[in-house]
């Protein structure tokens, strides 16, 4: 599609107007019609569907209608968090979406809500746009905390940054052996939390990249671990990668030194239904760490 035949036409779906709010800056910012980009009332008259938000039982009725009337060859572009995955609506009992459940998507913009600039971005490639000149404008800004990534040698899956996402953006998914570490980039909010809050430092927001994907699945950054087994059943424990982070921690707090580490490392190395029929192991570790802690205090 060449931008000369670029015909926009705005969908609400069921949102809180943030993105919509975004899409009016775009144009104050730029001339569409500088661009070949004509902004029309009707999608009779479209054939590029922008969409933001989740869409509820109603407006899915109108969505539908609104995609079966564009113009050929029609394009629809998931705008914001909403659009992708129905974001902070998500489980509502009124809602029907996302998006893409209910028509085709060429592209989803992320963000809650997307800059003006990304929305620009997104439609000059899947437009073919000219945006000569407006270079300046579409870069990252200084202080953009961008999105986030996990460093998968860093990551030691315990979850805080799962724990305290306020968008669900970050999920634990634990399968046998493997516990699976999944940010979805298209829920982010770009808070930082998960930055903040990660213990291990494998958490980075990283600015720059394109802030729009042309599958939801290419917004997903993950971390693989593999889990510890139970000494006593087998059974799965957190991640090795995380016990080996706290034992290297109570070591440098406590100065246990590699016998008392190789000590509290088989009394970690149990599963909480062995612990209740070995308390044993719990005593002793406890009787370990407060010997430990009792000299460093000293």
């Amino acid at each position: 599609m060449s931008g000369q035949g670029t015909r926009l036409y705005r969908f609400d779906a069921s949102g809180c107007n943030g993105c919509d709010v975004e899409l009016l800056e775009l144009t104050a910012l730029v001339s569409l019609g500088d661009l070949g980009v004509a902004l029309v009332e009707q999608p009779d008259d479209a054939n590029v569907l922008l969409v933001t938000g989740g869409a509820n039982l109603k407006s899915r009725r109108e969505l539908e209608a609104a995609y079966q009337r564009l113009q050929e060859p029609r394009t629809v572009v998931a705008v914001g968090a909403c659009a992708a995955t129905m974001g902070v609506f998500k489980g509502g009992y009124a809602m029907a979406g996302p998006i893409d459940a209910i028509v085709p998507v060429a592209a989803y913009i992320l963000g809650c809500p997307p800059r003006p600039q990304a929305i620009l971005g997104a439609l000059a490639e899947l437009c073919g746009l000219s945006v000569d000149g407006l270079e300046g404008m579409l870069g990252t800004p200084d202080g953009f905390r961008g999105d986030p990534h996990v460093d998968q040698e860093a990551c030691m899956g315990c979850g805080a940054c799962a724990n305290v996402c306020p968008a669900g953006a970050i999920e634990i998914v634990e399968s046998g052996r493997e516990r699976l570490v999944r940010f979805r980039r298209q829920d982010c909010i770009y808070c930082a939390s998960c930055q903040e809050v990660c213990p291990s430092r494998a958490v980075t927001l990283r600015a720059g990249e394109k802030p729009w994907v042309l599958a939801r699945e290419a917004s997903v950054s993950e971390a693989r671990l593999a889990r510890g087994a139970c000494r006593v059943c087998g059974g799965a424990l957190p991640p090795e990668a995380q016990l080996t982070w706290a034992l290297a921690r109570a070591d440098e707090k406590l100065a246990l030194g590699p016998e008392g580490t190789r000590a509290l490392a088989a009394r970690l190395a149990v599963c909480p239904a062995c612990r209740r029929s070995r308390l044993g192991e719990v005593r002793e570790a406890k009787r370990l760490l407060a010997i430990r802690a009792g000299r460093a205090a000293g």
